[in-house]
């Protein structure tokens, strides 16, 4: 399963991508209309060559400015995106912090095998999933990367922080 990645990364990527993509095309784009008008010298003989050459790297040019302005245009797109997100995150976080407390998901996990001991492995599995199963049921339609990215922090708030701060 592909590991989550947030809206606001894959924005951050995509505006870093643009900016390339933009930069490279237009710097492109003038080297092209300067060679094609002889401020650069690179073609002496005004044969086929020449405009066959800056055509092609004209038309590439273009396509890198246009990928760029796409690329741009998306990131704006996934950073709203990005806000609902956030929002939903907190509001998930504030359920959790209500309804799955360390004990509450303890309890849960021991009320199903009771006779048995557990090693610290099954009990991080059998916790993570009693969570996952809350998280979904109160919360329908979720991306189930983004639950398993949510369980694996929310996991690590309340059980590993606990543990270092109880020392």
């Amino acid at each position: 399963m592909p590991r989550y990645q947030s809206s606001a990364s894959k924005a951050e990527d995509n505006r870093s991508s643009a900016y390339t993509l933009l930069a490279v095309g237009g710097i492109g784009f003038i080297v092209v209309v300067l060679i094609f008008c002889n401020v650069i010298p690179l073609y002496q003989n005004a044969g086929i060559s020449k405009y066959l050459v800056c055509g092609v790297m004209g038309a590439m040019f273009v396509l890198f400015i246009v990928f760029g302005v796409v690329s741009m245009r998306d990131s704006k797109l996934l950073l709203v995106k990005a806000k609902s997100e956030t929002s939903l995150r907190s509001e998930i976080t504030k359920w959790c912090q209500d309804n799955l407390s360390r004990a509450v998901i303890d309890a849960l996990v021991q009320s199903e095998d009771s006779s048995e001991e557990l090693t610290e492995e099954e009990m991080y599995y059998r916790r993570t999933e009693k969570m996952r199963a809350a998280i979904e049921d109160k919360f329908m339609n979720l991306d189930e990367a983004f639950v398993d990215d949510f369980v694996d922090e929310y996991y690590q708030e309340i059980y590993e922080n606990n543990v270092t701060n109880s020392r």
